[in-house]
């Protein structure tokens, strides 16, 4: 048999190679096709089946009449005073300058 010169190798290595890679990526890509239909499908009954069911509730709702008491008056309340701020704590210091 005859050896391959060490960059005929690489190169078959280098092709190899990226053949498994490319092969291990395409096949996750395809790999939804039929549960995705199954999916869309049940979703789409399911929103018809909640729209039905809506549309039939809000047809057979019975009607709500609701009585409210009338207002009760009542004075107004006194209106808010706040006490004034405490003197500060603490001593003052003024010492005058004369600045001329």
């Amino acid at each position: 048999m005859k050896r391959l010169s060490p960059v005929m190798g690489r190169l078959v290595l280098a092709l190899v190679m990226t053949g498994a890679v490319a092969g291990a990526l395409a096949v996750p890509a395809r790999a939804d096709d039929r549960d995705r239909y199954e999916r869309d499908r049940y979703d789409r009954e399911r929103y018809e089946r909640d729209r039905a069911a809506r549309e039939w509730r809000e047809h057979h709702r019975r009607p709500v009449h609701v009585v409210r008491p009338p207002p009760a008056y009542v004075y107004a309340p006194p209106a808010v005073v706040y006490a004034p701020p405490p003197p500060p704590s603490g001593i003052n210091l003024i010492f005058p300058f004369t600045i001329r």
